[in-house]
């Protein structure tokens, strides 16, 4: 188990070595792209359209709103949708490399994650660069991050586990990511929606994960134990759900792949 675990770290780092390999920037790309999505929400709709919460008194307050969910969504997102379709892109290393299957997931979750604390990292960096308090409370930012990541590979673990019998997934799963992304506050606010849908906030699972974010760009509110039990138990829950499906499919995978 640790052995297989040390080559999913391996496998991580190879993959960050290669995915980049013979641009100009090199691994400079993977802050680019958090820099850009920072610079673009923030100028287009802190200084172009003069977007202002009035919750906070802060100039850059919806910028502050956006960058908190849209990086927690696109680490999550990235996760389901890259493990939806390992078993195709990594089918040749499959029957080659005599190694676990999960190996090559964790390694995704491993690679992933990174770039999510990078994310996050930066944008701490920008709320200091706004003036925005940050205070010990941030710290709360390291489990949610972990559950998150720890809900996202079971759920994307499920996915690809049915994909290779039901193909359509590989186009239906990205366009009904789209449509959770909408479904969850990040663009808008909650209280929006949680008059006329409150049905949509109550049984959306990430939801219950971005608004502990939001909580602590905005306000630097910490989340009560009940909220991170709720997430751990969605997290959990889910993790064993996908464990328990591994082991009584894995094997039909390998020889249909």
């Amino acid at each position: 188990m640790i052995e297989n675990i040390l080559k999913s770290f391996l496998f991580a780092k190879r993959e960050f070595k290669e995915r980049y390999v013979g641009t100009s920037l090199g691994q400079f790309w993977y802050l680019l792209s958090p820099l850009v999505m920072i610079f673009i929400y923030t100028v287009i709709f802190s200084d172009f359209m003069k977007m202002k919460l009035n919750i906070i008194d802060n100039s850059y307050s919806y910028s502050i709103y956006l960058i908190s969910g849209l990086f927690a969504w696109t680490s999550f997102s990235t996760i389901i949708m890259r493990l939806n379709t390992i078993f195709f892109e990594k089918a040749h290393l499959i029957k080659k490399v005599n190694i676990p299957i999960y190996t090559f997931m964790i390694s995704v979750i491993l690679s992933e994650f990174f770039l999510f604390s990078i994310s996050m990292v930066l944008a701490i960096i920008f709320l200091i660069i706004v003036s925005q308090p940050v205070t010990l409370t941030f710290l709360w930012l390291i489990p949610i991050m972990v559950i998150q990541t720890i809900f996202a590979l079971g759920l994307g673990v499920i996915f690809a586990l049915f994909t290779p019998f039901f193909k359509d997934l590989k186009e239906i799963i990205p366009i009904l990511t789209q449509l959770w992304f909408w479904a969850t506050p990040i663009i808008y606010l909650s209280d929006m929606i949680a008059n006329r849908y409150p049905f949509i906030l109550k049984y959306n699972p990430f939801y219950h994960f971005v608004k502990l974010y939001q909580n602590i760009f905005l306000y630097s509110k910490a989340p009560s134990i009940k909220e991170i039990l709720l997430i751990s138990t969605i997290a959990s829950s889910t993790l064993l759900l996908a464990i328990y499906l591994y082991k009584k499919m894995v094997g039909t995978i390998k020889d249909i792949i």
